[in-house]
């Protein structure tokens, strides 16, 4: 019998996981995002926050499924968090490290999506380069960082990382303690303590989730060989030693963290209170002809386009892509006018 199966677990300790990747971190998450909410809210999570790596892709399916779920669990107490993970090369800052930025509102939404955006453009397909250089006090603005150094990282190079967040973004940045059920756990948490008594900046606890229950740990063995173009047998320490990086219990967390690193979970999802729904369809009136309808101009310079593209004619299977996607702008625009 599990340890927790005869413990209600609203009496628990409250938590919020603010470190958590869903498969469109591609080829690291082995959980997808509908997976990982409803596994949040089963375990009483206060939180959670999707930060896929240098992306916001996971975000739009993870509020569907916590809307889903509200409709039929009015009382579900589960507040999704949006932000992005950023591994950042950090020349000057003492050590490499994980950078992640969760929106506390609308304003730091898009200060986070126009990063996203100015990174991935910058960058071949399918990768990014952020060296520590190109980060200030006024990058990603609105938003609540966690610093997460990587474990190759020596006491000296943490305080110095510390030392140069705190000065960048004091007030809004914290040092991620996450804790994996490695050898050197308590080696670890006493570095990062070290800096917090220098009163460099706060800890909070995270989970670094890549999962959302142990047992997929053998998919995401998988899914990192396949990465590496090796068989599973062959990749060595490139596999995560252990299962920890999943969802887990309070209880579990509860022996693994002192309370009052969970009680700083609670304090940072606190302050990010920006929601999907806040969204809406605003489409750039200064390009729209006087009196043109939006859409029907849309749909006027997309057909336009295409011609230009296939000056010999638009191929069967791309005319109807556009006819769908035209289609479904036209039903999101109905449902946002007349049935909200």
């Amino acid at each position: 019998m599990s340890p927790t199966s005869t413990l209600n677990p609203w009496q628990l300790s409250p938590y919020a996981e603010l470190h958590c990747l869903s498969n469109f971190s591609f080829q690291r998450g082995a959980s997808t995002a509908q997976e990982l909410v409803l596994r949040a809210h089963a375990l009483g999570y206060g939180a959670l926050a999707i930060t896929d790596e240098c992306s916001l892709a996971g975000v739009v399916r993870a509020h569907a499924a916590l809307q889903e779920l509200k409709t039929l669990e009015p009382d579900a107490a589960l507040k999704l968090i949006i932000g992005a993970e950023f591994l950042v090369q950090a020349s000057s800052w003492g050590c490499d490290f994980k950078l992640i930025a969760l929106a506390t509102n609308r304003n730091g939404y898009g200060n986070l999506s126009e990063f996203i955006t100015a990174l991935r453009r910058a960058g071949d397909k399918n990768h990014y380069e952020l060296r520590s250089e190109l980060l200030s006090g006024e990058s990603l603005l609105d938003c609540v960082l966690l610093i997460a150094p990587l474990r190759s990282a020596l006491p000296e190079q943490v305080m110095a990382l510390a030392q140069a967040a705190a000065e960048r973004w004091r007030g809004r940045v914290w040092l991620a303690v996450e804790l994996l059920h490695q050898l050197d756990d308590a080696a670890w948490l006493g570095a990062l303590e070290a800096a917090a008594a220098q009163e460099i900046l706060p800890l909070v606890a995270s989970g670094d989730v890549h999962m959302h229950v142990r047992s997929r740990k053998r998919l995401q063995d998988v899914i990192t060989a396949t990465k590496l173009h090796l068989a599973v047998s062959e990749c060595g320490t490139a596999l995560q030693p252990n299962a920890e990086r999943h969802l887990r219990s309070r209880l579990r967390l509860s022996q693994i963290y002192p309370p009052h690193l969970m009680a700083q979970t609670l304090v940072v999802a606190n302050r990010c209170n920006f929601c999907l729904s806040e969204l809406r369809y605003e489409y750039p009136r200064e390009v729209v002809p006087k009196g043109a309808d939006p859409a029907d101009y849309l749909a006027h310079i997309t057909w336009r386009g295409a011609s230009d593209r296939y000056p010999a004619g638009i191929p069967a299977s791309v005319h109807a892509q556009v006819m769908h996607e035209l289609q479904l702008i036209g039903e999101l625009r109905y449902e946002h006018y007349f049935l909200t």
